[in-house]
């Protein structure tokens, strides 16, 4: 009974921490700028191809990760500088661009890459036994990475120079303009750093799964439940909570009946919560 139990409550930290890892890009993007990002999931699964090329090229995966990352970052500010930045204050035409470059990304992966299958070899294979519960290793690895780019990005938004900056812009953009904070280029880093994780994200599930072009979709559907059942502006405690009310839950409701009724009574769950607490759990002051 207590395996089991830990077994539960093991499966539960790592899915949850995995799928904060997923949805942070959205979170940074959505939360602090306001830019409903329909693209995240397409810059997800561009991560998640960018490293298999470069491992393919016989590049160390850490490395290879960190090339995903960089290189869906520069591919997400082009995008923002030739056409986000001059609809900041029209957010429906966002969604509608945003959306329009998951589809033409989606599009551009399968010319480049195909539609086959890829797969990222596991770079830390086997398991760590903890209390009798068989922990995979790059699992749990993952799981602390999360931890740690969460905990450093949120440092970075609050307890900096830069993150004062941010946050007295999406506060009162007029004012910070008057005390001459640079206005597009402050967005200009969030959205860098958004695309940065969400290409950080898809290089890191890369090889816990079976690479296609569309991968993202279900990560793009799940990182929007966690933003909005968390708390937008959230970053640190709403994107964690989101993630455990979204995949933590899924699983619990997965011990007792089949996956796909596990996944339909999350998100009606999700659905109920945000009709009695449209701010998330976490309402943003």
């Amino acid at each position: 009974m207590l395996n089991s139990l830990l077994s539960i409550a093991v499966d539960l930290t790592l899915i949850t921490l995995v799928l904060a890892l997923a949805a942070f890009g959205l979170a940074i993007v959505y939360g602090l700028v306001g830019v409903i990002n329909m693209g995240h999931g397409a810059l997800l699964t561009l991560g998640a191809y960018l490293t298999w090329q470069a491992t393919a090229w016989q590049i160390p995966f850490p490395l290879a990760v960190l090339f995903a990352a960089c290189g869906v970052c520069v591919i997400g500010l082009i995008f923002e500088h030739l056409v986000i930045r001059h609809f900041y204050e029209r957010p429906f035409d966002t969604l509608l661009l945003t959306w329009a470059f998951f589809m033409i990304v989606t599009e551009v992966i399968k010319i480049v890459f195909g539609t086959d299958l890829r797969t990222v070899s596991n770079p830390l294979p086997g398991a760590i036994d903890l209390g009798g519960v068989r922990v995979p290793v790059y699992r749990a690895t993952v799981a602390l990475i999360a931890v740690g780019v969460i905990g450093a990005t949120a440092w970075l938004f609050y307890r900096t120079s830069l993150g004062i900056r941010i946050r007295g812009l999406i506060q009162n953009r007029e004012v910070a303009g008057l005390l001459g904070l640079n206005i597009s280029l402050t967005y200009k880093i969030v959205f860098g750093i958004g695309a940065f994780m969400a290409g950080l994200a898809g290089g890191l599930i890369s090889p816990m799964l079976s690479i296609d072009p569309y991968i993202g979709n279900v990560y793009l559907v799940r990182s929007f439940f966690v933003v909005l059942v968390g708390g937008m502006g959230q970053l640190l405690s709403g994107t964690l909570i989101g993630s455990f009310f979204t995949g933590g839950s899924e699983t619990l409701f997965a011990l007792f009946s089949s996956q796909a009724v596990a996944q339909t009574a999350v998100f009606a769950l999700a659905i109920l919560i945000l009709r009695f607490r449209p701010n998330g759990i976490l309402k943003n002051k």
